[in-house]
C-alpha cells in the first residue's frame, strides 16, 4: 500500500510540475547606437569678430532628432557638436535623461547670438534647464568647451549646412 501511495504522489508531483507554465524573463530592449553625421559646421564669433571655435555639427530639426538629441551617444569628438533648430523662438527645456556625455548648453537667439550658457550639465540627470529668454537654438558641446575657448553670452554663431 504505501508504495501504491508514493507511486501515485509522485504521479502527482510530475503532472503539477508540467503544468506549471515558465514565464520567459523580458528580454531588455538594445540601446540604441547612433554615429556622428556631419550636417555642415558652426563657427562661434566674439562681439570684435573674431572666431573663438569651429565645429563639425550635426543638426537637430525634425521632431525625433529635437527629442533624441545626443541620447545613447557614448563619445563626441572635441570639435562636433549638435545644433538643435526650432520652428519658432520660445523657451525650450533641456534635460540629460539617458544622455551618457557631460555638456556643455549654449542658448542662441534667432539673430546667432549666445544669451544663455549652462556648463558641465550632468550625463542622466532629469532636472530640467530652462534659461529665461528665448532662443530659435541651442547647440550642445563637450563640457569643458565654453571654458576652453572663452565662450560668453553675447558670442554670435555663424553656421551653414552641408552642401
Amino acid at each position: 500500500m504505501p508504495k501504491r501511495i508514493l507511486i501515485i504522489l509522485g504521479l502527482i508531483g510530475i503532472c503539477f510540475l508540467f503544468s506549471c507554465k515558465k514565464t520567459a524573463s523580458p528580454t531588455p530592449e538594445p540601446t540604441p547606437k547612433y554615429e556622428f553625421r556631419q550636417d555642415g559646421t558652426l563657427e562661434i564669433i566674439s562681439p570684435e569678430g573674431i572666431t573663438k571655435a569651429t565645429f563639425a555639427i550635426e543638426i537637430a530639426e525634425k521632431e525625433e532628432e529635437l527629442m533624441r538629441g545626443l541620447k545613447y551617444r557614448e563619445t563626441m569628438a572635441e570639435n562636433q557638436a549638435m545644433l538643435f533648430i526650432f520652428e519658432f523662438p520660445d523657451i525650450y527645456d533641456f534635460w540629460m535623461q539617458d544622455t551618457y556625455l557631460p555638456l556643455d548648453i549654449l542658448f542662441i537667439a534667432s539673430d546667432g547670438t549666445i544669451n544663455y550658457i549652462y556648463e558641465k550639465a550632468i550625463p542622466f540627470s532629469e532636472n530640467r534647464i530652462t534659461p529665461s529668454s528665448l532662443h530659435k537654438y541651442v547647440l550642445e558641446v563637450n563640457t569643458g568647451t565654453v571654458k576652453k575657448f572663452n565662450i560668453k553670452t553675447g558670442d554670435k554663431i555663424k553656421w551653414k549646412r552641408q552642401s
